[in-house]
């Protein structure tokens, strides 16, 4: 009889402490996830620290931001050669978006790929990103997996073609060209007029006549 209520009252004992494990370390996990989904799935801002290619970038807390819906030529692929067109969209994402601020926005069911990275929309002055690669010539849309703006970076892709520029100037051995007046765009009258004199200058002293 002593020994039935001893062993009875043992169970009880370890049923508790298993009991009170599990709602312990499923408590963690809760905090460790609650805390990673609030540090790494917040809109921002962020400032962007390095651009690794054309449609992927690092943030301040180092997370690696995936623009979500586009596709831009392989430049660090394990498997991939170097592709047409890859370093010049890596550089023309750079000199957007390196060293600015950025908001993030999600879609809901997606917020990281199978590498870990976060998937998102990137928003530099009120500019999307991913949607301006895109407009520019520079990157794909990517419709292997469906996301809200596929329509609509669709479209973009289409006009850039029907535009012949960027990925799809075929006349082209690169994109330096595009880049350069992206660039000039950019300028207000005065810097026009200053590169147009450096220009001039840079014509003059290395021009392909004088090679003959």
């Amino acid at each position: 009889m002593l020994n039935n209520i001893f062993l009875k009252d043992l169970y009880v004992r370890i049923l508790i402490i298993i009991t009170v494990s599990l709602i312990l370390i499923m408590w963690g996990v809760h905090l460790y996830f609650g805390k990673r989904c609030s540090t790494s799935f917040k809109s921002g801002p962020y400032l962007i620290k390095k651009v690794i290619d054309g449609d992927t970038l690092i943030i301040e807390n180092d997370e690696k931001v995936r623009l979500i819906g586009i596709d831009a030529p392989e430049i660090h692929h394990p498997v991939i050669p170097v592709q047409r067109f890859g370093q010049e969209a890596a550089d023309f994402l750079k000199n957007l978006v390196e060293n600015h601020k950025c908001t993030l926005e999600y879609e809901p069911d997606r917020v990281r790929d199978p590498y870990g990275r976060i998937l998102a929309y990137v928003y530099v002055n009120g500019n999307l990103i991913n949607a301006e690669m895109i407009r520019r010539g520079y990157a794909y849309a990517y419709t292997k997996f469906p996301f809200k703006r596929m329509r609509e970076f669709q479209i973009l892709e289409k006009q850039a073609r029907d535009k012949k520029i960027g990925l799809w100037d075929f006349s082209l051995h690169d994109g330096r060209i595009a880049n350069l007046v992206y660039r000039y765009d950019l300028l207000n009258e005065e810097g026009k007029r200053k590169l147009d004199v450096f220009f001039e200058e840079i014509i003059k002293k290395y021009s392909l006549d004088k090679e003959k």
